[in-house]
């Protein structure tokens, strides 16, 4: 399935998404094949699967992407970096995903490998610069694909569908340049690095129209009770978590913890989709319970979820 009519609203209502990790072990991959039967069972609209920096990930993303494509009906959209990488290193990655079912890409420059300071990176000197080149060239890399197989795409295949990152935090309009040219390059629709207002995703939406860009603009939000897991969101990103939210989450009980942050989140998720949001896409961290409690509240509360379809507590229990 191609999402981007489907973000753009061709389901009638808001979608529902996940990011998941690939597991960097056999046994993280057992358990996380197990946790997402559960996770899956909500039947969110698809799921999102990371990719280390310089290609880190390689084989696992691959990997859970070929699991959830051929196990289940749920869309999978590959995260695919270019940072470091040569142009011919990047077409081949991208056709390996091809291969493997993958028509949807979430194109991103991605980040310097671990332990690597902005002074002392060096691109790829045939390498592919910015998010921006990175959505042109996997538009030529499926183009070439496509000739080598005779130049028609199948019928039961369908169109490639390309998304990018955007920063709602920006206050100099820099950002919203950058994702101008990346939506004038063939990018569909953007997923939102994480936040925590809806009020600033509104903002944020206002000047990115005011600014040409058209493209629907999906609100991230962190679904976790982890303190730990928060502060290091709030370091990697420069967004950090409300120090309300992280009050409320100074406990030993995790049972206080889960609700705390089941309450915060389902707030900030019924705002957002107030204030117009396309869907959501829920930065889940792989783990079940947090992403099925916030699915429990909002059931009854937005048009988000199907409560005929979604029963959010899967029969059988995996393990969470």
């Amino acid at each position: 399935m191609t999402l981007a009519p489907l973000v753009a609203g061709a389901a009638g209502r808001p979608t529902l998404s996940f990011e998941l990790f690939p597991p960097r072990s056999p046994e993280g991959r057992d358990a996380l094949w197990r946790r997402l039967s559960d996770l899956l069972a909500t039947q969110p609209d698809f799921v999102s699967v990371t990719f280390g920096a310089a290609g880190a990930t390689r084989g696992p993303s691959r990997d859970l992407l070929a699991h959830v494509l051929s196990s289940t009906a749920v869309p999978a959209m590959a995260h695919l970096t270019c940072v470091g990488s040569s142009r011919r290193e990047v077409v081949d990655l991208a056709c390996e995903f091809f291969d493997a079912g993958v028509r949807n890409v979430l194109a991103l420059r991605g980040d310097p490998p671990a332990g690597t300071g902005a002074a002392q990176f060096r691109p790829h000197p045939d390498g592919v610069a910015t998010a921006r080149d990175l959505v042109e060239l996997l538009q030529v890399a499926d183009r070439r694909r496509l000739a080598l197989r005779g130049g028609r795409l199948p019928v039961d295949v369908p169109p490639l569908s390309l998304a990018v990152a955007a920063f709602p935090r920006d206050r100099d309009g820099h950002e919203l340049a950058v994702l101008r040219a990346k939506q004038d390059a063939g990018a569909q629709f953007a997923v939102c690095q994480v936040g925590w207002s809806a009020r600033e995703y509104a903002a944020f939406v206002a000047r990115a129209r005011a600014a040409g860009v058209t493209i629907p603009l999906l609100p991230g939000l962190a679904v976790t009770h982890e303190v730990r897991r928060l502060e290091r969101i709030g370091e990697l990103t420069g967004v950090p978590a409300p120090r309300a939210l992280l009050a409320a989450l100074d406990t030993e009980d995790v049972r206080v913890r889960r609700r705390a942050a089941t309450a915060f989140t389902s707030g900030l998720a019924r705002d957002l989709l107030a204030a117009g949001a396309p869907g959501l896409h829920l930065y889940t961290f792989n783990a079940v319970e947090p992403v099925l409690d916030l699915l429990d509240h909002l059931r009854d509360h937005t048009n988000l979820t199907r409560p005929a379809e979604r029963r959010v507590r899967a029969v059988g229990g995996a393990s969470r």
